[in-house]
């Protein structure tokens, strides 16, 4: 009786052990998904920045007077 418990203990703690490996693995999968949007959100929001700067930097060159229209 005490090499059955013995197994059947040890089969219990191999069946716990991988149901908390699998928690950790879903659990760190969450964790990475919730990071990439996180991640590609602030991409998106820097690139969004980085274009209005560009915007902001052509209009006023724009509206400069050119030379040949009576501006120095």
């Amino acid at each position: 009786m005490g090499l059955t418990m013995s197994l059947s203990h040890r089969e219990d703690a191999r069946t716990e052990e991988l149901h908390n490996l699998r928690l950790a693995l879903a659990t760190f999968a969450l964790h990475l998904d919730a990071f990439e949007m996180r991640a590609s959100g602030a991409l998106l929001a820097a690139r969004r920045e980085a274009s209005m700067r560009k915007v902001s930097i052509a209009v006023p060159r724009a509206n400069r007077p050119r030379d040949s229209e009576g501006g120095k």
